[in-house]
Parts: structure tokens; sequence; C-alpha cells
């Protein structure tokens, strides 16, 4: 959020948090009380309206009494549950019980008082499976809506409340607005917004509270918003005069013959090219849809008509797959293309460089070191940045002002929601690829922890027959995330070298060199390997058509475009695919999410869920540097007009370079729905 803080307060000032509790805190950039204040909640219990017991299998808060000290019960190695048995509001007893949180042990007492998040088991009869809980004694309201946040090593829910509001009451906060239009909009202030967010007393106070922190966190949105509708208008310089010959001769080029749906796209993409106006386009298809073939004829007529173009990519795996793809074209046409990422040696980089010096026609494939300011020429003018959703506001607007009226073509499998609001808002116009030149079956199934095993019998038995597996964790260590434990990359790991053996099993992650990776990659790729234990990294960029499971573990913990992304990694070959969603720890909306993703393949209409289904206000944004992503996922349309009358008040009495924060920039196009 675009704020001013006008009394800093360091974390140590807090009491409670020791020097252990500050150090974690920081390795998730909470490094100020101010910082705290912006840790939103996750949800809320709703103190006033309990649950009682049911084997209905939904989650739901029940209010239950103690009756027994809790036991600890081993299962296997990093495996085990705590249990107890309690009693609710009715009278109704039944047992309660804890994945791998021995430490229950110490913190539960017999007649202790707990509200109890989670829901019934679906193996044993009359027991409650707990996902998050709250002791009555040391929480400090006794009715209304308490927030249940994201928790962190050694910092649970009681300590991290406490923190917040001692944060909250010696902390004052600034609005960025002008005092006129506070009094004019504005029934609280910001500080007594954000203790309501924290704290509210109902829901109607949490709902006007959380509608002032979504006005203030979408007015640097509704700035560049507003800059690239002013751009978009300016009377274009460029002019493409070879359309028809770039695509004829591509066409003749390629194995295969382009789509009905492709063919619409590239009329859409050349109008806007040929138009007085810069093009502001997104290309929505699935993976495996022709995106990039599109886009390569557009940059072809870019740099055949004498400009420069950039293709930018989230990664130098993906990048080096388009430079490859597109360069055999490019030199069968005489067009000069060049690769750059942050690996690219000294002599390319010159190359390059003299590229732009002299205004050469080119084209430029590359990652994130595209955004370097000397990279930049008089004649740039188009550029295509793929996997769109994986590019902050701030990213995309230094790419933009490489030129003066740039066109930009972006390319994704599945919108992010604050793409989708440029789509509903008018700001990005859309094409769709309807339908994928390959037809694949994918059947997605959701895994409980009492299903685990009979999936990899499964697995077992068809990597005997020749499959290939992916394996997606989200974090690389044990220490990103307590609450899950022996699900991390390199734990799970160990539990597949321990089941599968080590030969047929390969780990990579972000933190190993680009040598390294390649090599496991390569030996996944030539079947010296057949599962991959990995992150994300094999969200985009690896093509491996052999390649028809993947295993996503805990798949709460990604956002429904990266899910997507994913899925979109197996039968790309057309075969017949699987993909697993190992979850251990849905809550109920965490299970309609997946839902949703396992009953639909079709990416944007998975993408229209997820800006659709942020609005029920129980999903909030992640933290960021210490600011906040965005309050609560969704801004409704009667929010986003609210906050663009106020932006036009301010645009016409005082300066908004205010606005200009990059950060915050940043945090607008980054959405987590973990």
């Amino acid at each position: 959020m675009n704020v001013r803080y006008n009394e800093y307060m360091e974390l140590k000032e807090i009491k409670g948090l020791g020097q252990a509790r500050i150090e974690t805190l920081e390795s998730h950039n909470i490094n100020t009380a101010e910082d705290l204040i912006f840790h939103f909640p996750r949800f809320y219990y709703d103190l006033d309206n309990p649950d009682t017991f049911a084997e209905d299998g939904k989650y739901k808060l029940i209010k239950a009494t103690v009756l027994s000290e809790i036991s600890v019960v081993r299962i296997r190695k990093n495996f085990n549950y705590s249990m107890c048995k309690c009693s609710d509001t009715s009278g109704h007893i039944f047992s309660c019980i804890w994945y791998n949180q021995t430490y229950l042990k110490r913190a539960i007492n017999s007649g202790d008082i707990l509200y109890l998040y989670g829901k019934n088991s679906q193996t044993k009869k009359n027991y409650f499976v707990v996902s998050t809980y709250r002791n009555q004694n040391k929480i400090k309201i006794e009715n209304g809506l308490l927030p249940v946040y994201k928790t962190f090593k050694n910092i649970g829910q009681t300590v991290m409340s406490e923190s917040i509001l001692k944060a909250l009451e010696k902390c004052k906060i600034d609005s960025i607005f002008p005092n006129e239009i506070e009094k004019e909009y504005f029934a609280n202030n910001l500080n007594d917004c954000l203790k309501h967010v924290h704290y509210p007393e109902n829901k109607e106070q949490l709902e006007c509270a959380k509608e002032r922190l979504d006005i203030e966190t979408i007015m640097p949105f509704i700035k560049f918003n507003t800059n690239l509708k002013n751009k978009k208008n300016q009377q274009k310089v460029q002019n493409y005069s070879c359309f028809t010959q770039i695509y004829n001769q591509i066409c003749s080029f390629l194995p295969y013959e382009l789509t009905l749906s492709q063919k619409q796209v590239l009329s859409e993409i050349e109008k806007d090219m040929c138009s007085s106006h810069s093009m502001n386009r997104l290309v929505h298809g699935d993976v495996g849809s022709g995106k990039t073939v599109v886009s390569m004829i557009a940059l072809a007529v870019c740099v055949a008509s004498g400009y420069q173009a950039m293709m930018v990519a989230p990664t130098e795996i993906l990048a080096k797959q388009h430079y490859q793809e597109m360069k055999k074209y490019f030199d069968e046409l005489g067009l000069k293309i060049c690769f750059l990422s942050s690996t690219s040696s000294g002599d390319e980089r010159a190359r390059i460089l003299t590229n732009m010096r002299f205004n050469i026609p080119c084209l430029i494939v590359g990652t994130q070191a595209c955004l370097n300011d000397d990279i930049c020429s008089d004649i740039m003018s188009l550029i295509v940045i793929d996997e769109q959703h994986r590019f902050g506001v701030s990213q995309r607007t230094k790419l933009l002002s490489k030129c003066k009226t740039p066109d930009l073509l972006m390319l994704s499998a599945t919108p992010i929601p604050r793409s989708m609001q440029l789509v509903y808002f008018g700001g990005i116009d859309v094409s769709k690829i309807e339908k994928p030149p390959k037809e694949k079956q994918i059947q997605t199934n959701i895994i409980k922890q009492n299903k685990e095993e009979d999936m990899w019998e499964f697995i077992s038995n068809k990597i005997k027959c020749g499959s290939k597996v992916y394996i997606v964790c989200a974090n690389i260590d044990e220490n990103d995330d307590d609450s899950y434990q022996g699900l991390s990359a390199k734990e799970f790991y160990k539990t597949m070298c321990n089941r599968f053996g080590e030969k047929v099993v390969k780990l990579a992650h972000g933190k190993l060199d680009s040598k390294t990776e390649e090599k496991i990659l390569s030996e996944f790729k030539n079947g010296e390997a057949k599962i991959l234990v990995s992150t994300t990294i094999v969200e985009v960029g690896i093509d491996i058509k052999e390649a028809n499971i993947m295993v996503i573990v805990s798949p709460e913990k990604f956002g429904l475009a990266t899910l997507h992304q994913l899925r979109g990694r197996i039968g790309r070959a057309g075969q017949q695919s699987y993909c697993f969603c190992m979850a251990r720890n849905l809550n109920e909306i965490s299970y309609e999410r997946i839902k949703f993703f396992k009953d639909h393949l079709n990416g944007f209409e998975i993408a229209e869920f997820d800006f659709e289904s942020r609005g029920a206000g129980s999903i909030y944004g992640t933290k960021q540097h210490g600011r906040i992503e965005d309050v609560f996922g969704f801004i409704s349309i009667k929010t986003y007009e609210k906050a663009k009358q106020i932006f036009d008040q301010i645009s016409k009495n005082h300066d908004t370079d205010f606005l200009e924060d990059t950060s915050a920039y940043e945090e607008l196009s980054k959405i987590s729905m973990n």
C-alpha cells in the first residue's frame, strides 16, 4: 500500500517478540511494526455462531471443551497425529486429530475451551480433523469475528495476533489522500480501518474497512491504467507495411497449418499493428495452443519493417526455447535475432548494444535482463511478454518505456485476476485461441491423505509402462514453511528415493546453477530418470512430451494460474495423462478452488473463476516488502468506480506523483491465493 508512516517502530520494541521470532518475521519480509499491521488475516472465525459436530464432510468452526490430555500417535517417520476427546456446545463427545503437531501436548490441557476449525474425518467415524484452532484463554475477544493469520515457524496465532494488536496501538499511518478527500468519501480514517480489519466487531464494519483499504491500494493501478490508455491514444509512428508478406512466408515454412482460431487472432493483431494507435492486447490460449507462433509472426513483421522488437520470458529455459524455435524462421527470412539473459557473455551483450546504438533492425529474445536501462533504442517498436502473469506492473511499465508509442502483446494461458480486471475495465483487448492444435486428455484428481498409498501404487505401475512423472512442491526446504512437515521438495525427494530408488528420481529447484539444472532436466528428458521432484521451475518452458503424470503437493499453496500452468506440462503428446492434487490441509474455500481446477481444463474459465471467487472476502493477499499486494484479492466494479471517481477528483486539484512508488506497482500484479 502506498502509505506514509509518521511513527517508525522496530520489531524489538514489541513486547513478546524475542530475537528468534524477529528473525523469522524478517525472513518473511516483515521488518517493522508497520509491516506487521499489513500482515492481514487469511479469514475469520465467527465466534457468535459456532457449529456443532456433524458427519457432513463440511469445514466448520466448533466451540469445544477438552475432556482429556493430548496423546501423540506415530504412524511412520515424519508422520504422526495428536488427539484428544472433546465435547461441543450440544454435549456431543468426539475425538480431535491434529497431524504433525506434537507441540500441542504442551499447549492444550484438559478443561481448555477451544475454537476448532476443520471437518470430520472421511475414514474414522466421530473424528474431527483440525486445520487450525484457537484457545479461548489466549484470545482477547469473546464474540464477533476472530482473525486467523498466516503463521510462521515459532510464531503461532496467539503471538501473531497479540503482536499485531500492540503494533496497532503504537503506530500511526498516514493516508495517501488529501484531507478534503478523506472527509468527503470516508466515514473512518485509515488507522481505524486497519484496526477494523484485524479486529472487526461485525461483518458490516469489516466490509467498510475492506472497501477503504481496497480503494487506497488500487490507486497506483488506476494511474497505471490511465497512463496506459493515454499512451494507447497517442498517434503511433510505426508503419508496418509487410504483414501479409511475412505471414505467408512463415506459414510456408511451418510443418503444419495454422488453426482458424490462430488465423483470427493474427487478423486482430494485424488490425492493431496497422492502426494509428498502439496495440495493447492479451492473447489467451491454453498451453500448447500455438500462442508462440502467433507472436513470432508479429515480431517478424516488426523487424522486417525496419524496427526492433523484444520478447521477454520469465525464465531462461523458456526464453532459450523461444529463441531456438524462432531462430530458424528468422534465418530463413534473413532477419536478425539475438538472445539476452543474465548469463550471456560479454561479447553477446556487446553485439546487442551495438544493434541498439546503431538502430539495426533485430529481435531480442531474453529474460528480465532486457529490463536493463541500456537495452533501449529509438526504433524499439513491439514488446511481447510471455507468461504475462509472471511479470509485475513496474516491470511491464519499464518495458513500455523503451519506446514512445509501443505496441504491446501479452501471452498467457491463465490471466491473473489483475489482468482480468484490466480486461473488464477496458484497459486491455483480448484475443482467445480457442482450440489447441492437439487435443489432450488430462484426468485431474484430488487425493486425500488416506488415498495417497493407492496413488503411489498407480504411479509405480505407470512408470513400469514408460510414464514420466513430475512432482511439484511449493517450497525447497522444510524451514520455508513449518506447517507442512515432510512436504518440501528436498524432503519429498528423499521420500521418493526411498520408495522408487535414487537412480530414477531427480531433484530440481531454483537454487541450482544453470548447468546442474540443465543436466538434471536432460536426464529426465532422455529417460535416465523417471521422476522429477521440483519446485515451480517446471511451470513454464519445460517441454517433455513423454511426461504424462503430475503430482502437485499441497495445491492450496499455489494460485489457480500456476496450477493450470503446471498441469499443462503433461499430456503434450496427446496421450492420456493424470494430474493428482495431493491435499492434506484444505479448508472449505481452498477445496472449492481446487475442485474448480479439477473440473475445468480451460484456462480462461479458471481465470474468470479466480477473479470472481476472490470477492468472497475470505482470501487475502500475502505479505510483500512491508506492504500488501492486494488487500482482499478481488476488487468489485463498484469499489473500482468509487476509486476512479476519487482519482479523477485528486487529479484535478493535486499532483499524483505520490502514486509512483515502484514497490506499490510491483505489488499490484503479484497475487497469491496462499
